[in-house]
């Protein structure tokens, strides 16, 4: 397919008309989405809600020099559920023409009359859903086609063999990709809003070879906005280094030191963390932390806050999957819990409101107040003195029931604050209850996962598991 330039509008609000990759508006998606709780209604559901989601973008993978996948995509569902009587029923279409929703809205219905009744099954309260709240800037088309994501890639590719030592370096995958999103959500409460965001990405997967020994690397860049996504370069540069990094790595022995968890993979605690809070855990009490609300969780010099309206943020909603408005609040404050995550079912089922959070978690920040503008990655080295510097893990997890963590981790020896070795084939545990009230630091060094933005956290001990 021969894909030209596009135009560049402007960005930030959601757009009225077509624009980016997409091909419809948002007034033609909310007329859709109005119809099919319109007809749900009509045809007797006491309450419904759908969403309709379309997406498009262009996504370039290139390896040898040679472009391996060029794909121009585009993509369009609607989702109905309908409650009858306590019962639910959800179904979906590709289609958006009125026989399709037609279809689909008795499809919800009929399924939702087989089902067993849940009392707290059914809409979000009116007055929880953002009828008039902000709108949050997500939308910023780059405008770029296929010719100049190409052109991207080689560039991620020509980094990689600019960084090559001696020892050989080759790219398994680079790739470059900019993709819109616009949806509308209405509710039969006459609850209707749209809105549209976009995503830019950069990655590259790298394999480093000394002689029989291969080390893998990778390293990727998404936002919002193609201005802030890191350059060409930086992201070949950076997944050649770590694939070149951990050749020779060696094993370690078993012994109990401080460890450093790089902030790339430090995000890996805090949804740890905030899993203990999710409305499922808490029902259920799948969680170390039952009836969390006021307990204390974290060493006292830690917080977590979630703000859903941070402009372009990865995670930011003006509001969550059934319309409810989100808030900017303080999950944990000084180490003790202040919010859950709670959608409307099991908001009812704990006797709470719906925290704005169906769909997921909103742009969550681990901060400590003893943290420094200069607690760069090598002062958290420098804290940490002798011990382990984790990097990657490999598998294994956590046990949110008990606190139980083991994972299979790789990293680095760090003496006196310097690195002196690659480190691999070992497992990293402890008890989570204990392991986030022995948080030392949280260093300034923050990188973004998705919804988490946190920096490297320093531990004072922890079991390893080695050779």
């Amino acid at each position: 397919m021969s894909i030209g330039s596009l135009s560049r509008p402007v960005e930030g609000a959601p757009r009225e008309g077509v624009d980016g990759y997409l091909l419809q508006s948002e007034a033609d998606l909310a007329k859709a989405v109005t119809y099919a709780v319109e007809r749900s209604t009509a045809l007797g559901a006491g309450g419904a809600i759908a969403r309709v989601n379309e997406g498009g973008g262009i996504s370039i993978t290139v390896a040898n020099g040679e472009v391996e996948n060029a794909v121009r995509d585009g993509n369009q569902s609607l989702q109905i559920t309908v409650f009858l009587d306590g019962r639910t029923g959800m179904a979906s279409t590709e289609s958006l023409s009125r026989n399709a929703i037609d279809r689909v809205v008795e499809q919800a219905i009929s399924m939702a009359r087989q089902l067993e009744p849940d009392e707290e099954a059914g809409l979000a309260d009116r007055d929880t859903l953002a009828w008039d709240g902000p709108s949050v800037p997500l939308f910023a088309p780059s405008g770029h086609n296929a010719m100049e994501l190409t052109d991207a890639a080689m560039a991620i590719e020509a980094a990689v063999k600019a960084t090559a030592t001696a020892d050989a370096v080759r790219v398994s995958e680079a790739g470059a990709a900019s993709q819109d999103a616009r949806f509308a959500l209405a509710t039969s409460q006459g609850f209707c809003r749209t809105g549209s965001s976009s995503m830019q990405h950069r990655w590259c997967q790298t394999i480093a070879q000394r002689g029989d020994e291969m080390k893998q690397g990778h390293w990727a860049s998404s936002v919002r906005r193609i201005e802030e996504l890191e350059s060409a370069e930086q992201v070949g540069h950076l997944a050649a280094k770590r694939a070149l990094d951990m050749l020779g790595a060696e094993g370690l022995t078993t012994r109990r030191v401080p460890v450093l968890i790089d902030s790339t993979v430090a995000s890996s605690l805090v949804r740890d963390m905030c899993g203990q809070l999710s409305g499922g855990a808490q029902f259920q009490r799948m969680t170390f932390l039952p009836d969390a609300m006021g307990q204390v969780l974290t060493t006292a010099h830690l917080s977590v806050t979630e703000d859903p309206f941070e402009p372009f943020g990865l995670a930011s909603a003006a509001f969550d999957s059934e319309g409810v408005a989100g808030t900017r609040r303080d999950i944990i404050r000084d180490g003790v819990v202040k919010g859950l995550f709670l959608d409307t079912r099991m908001g009812r089922k704990l006797g709470r409101a719906s925290t704005g959070n169906a769909g997921g978690m909103r742009n969550l920040a681990l901060i400590s107040s003893l943290t420094a503008p200069t607690d760069d990655l090598h002062a958290m080295l420098r804290k940490m003195g002798t011990g382990l510097w984790l990097t990657r893990f490999m598998g294994g997890g956590s046990n949110p029931a008990t606190g139980v963590y083991s994972r299979a981790a790789a990293g680095f020896w760090v003496e006196n604050g310097q690195v002196t070795q690659a480190i691999q084939g070992f497992t990293v545990a402890g008890n989570l209850q204990e392991m986030f009230k022995a948080i030392v630091a949280v260093g300034a060094d923050t990188y973004r996962d998705g919804a988490i933005r946190v920096g490297s956290i320093l531990l004072p001990d922890m079991q390893i598991a080695g050779r």
